[in-house]
């Protein structure tokens, strides 16, 4: 990541560099359902307009119009492995994305945008973890989260460093996980019937003085976290 507010999807393997968002392309996210189709094409891998259609409840004409406009935006491509068939087959652009959030918010001209898109974004991640946890306790004889339990975890860590070492921290750990989730780059629910879907949500981010959050100054300085097997919604 360049920026601390980055966004990014982790690339391919290979893939070319991540497409950078400017003013145009952040406007082509607002409307709602192309921010769910995005979702079902990073989730669930390639798919045609009637699919996407069919699984999100909509008509196969809209869902089409709002896939070439992401296409039109550069967020998706037409899968070139499924190339012939009667439907046009789309998948997440190779090298996937990044965005400036920071930037847009601080700009009148793009801030309304930026703010839907950004919150729809938080919101979205913020209600998968937690219908994660919901479903442990809701759930939790159930085969999946029984086998699934001990292999999730959440984890917070504080340390103090200035803000050149956290872009550096950040810049090392956006590439360990890119070079640890090329392994896994390809597979699909077919090739490997044993696995689903795992997503790793990061924020790295100041507390500053006045934010909120009071200083504490008994705490000794140095790293402080929790151990994601003490306590931690499904860590154990």
């Amino acid at each position: 990541m360049t920026d601390s507010d980055d966004h990014e999807h982790p690339p391919a393997p290979g893939a070319p560099a991540s497409m950078q968002i400017d003013a145009q392309a952040l406007r082509g996210l607002a409307h709602p359902l192309r921010a769910r189709l995005l979702d079902e094409l990073t989730f669930d891998g390639p798919a045609t307009a009637t699919i996407l259609g069919r699984r999100l409840g909509e008509s196969s004409g809209s869902t089409s119009y709002h896939l070439r406009q992401l296409s039109r935006y550069g967020f998706i491509e037409a899968d070139p492995g499924r190339s012939g068939g009667r439907e046009r087959w789309w998948r997440i652009r190779p090298g996937g994305w990044r965005m400036r959030g920071h930037e847009f918010l601080g700009d009148p001209e793009t801030r309304t945008v930026a703010e839907t898109v950004l919150g729809r974004y938080y919101q979205e991640r913020e209600a998968r973890f937690r219908e994660w946890t919901a479903s442990v306790w809701r759930t939790e004889q159930s085969a999946d989260v029984r086998r699934w339990k001990d292999a999730a975890f959440d984890s917070v860590t504080t340390v103090r460093m200035t803000p050149e070492e956290s872009r550096e921290f950040g810049r090392a750990l956006t590439d360990f996980l890119r070079a640890f989730a090329a392994r896994y780059q390809g597979r699909t629910s077919g090739s490997h019937p044993d696995t689903e879907n795992v997503e790793l949500q990061t924020n790295l981010f100041p507390h500053l003085p006045g934010g909120g959050r009071p200083a504490s100054p008994e705490a000794p300085d140095g790293p402080r976290g929790r151990d994601p097997e003490e306590g931690a919604p499904g860590g154990s």
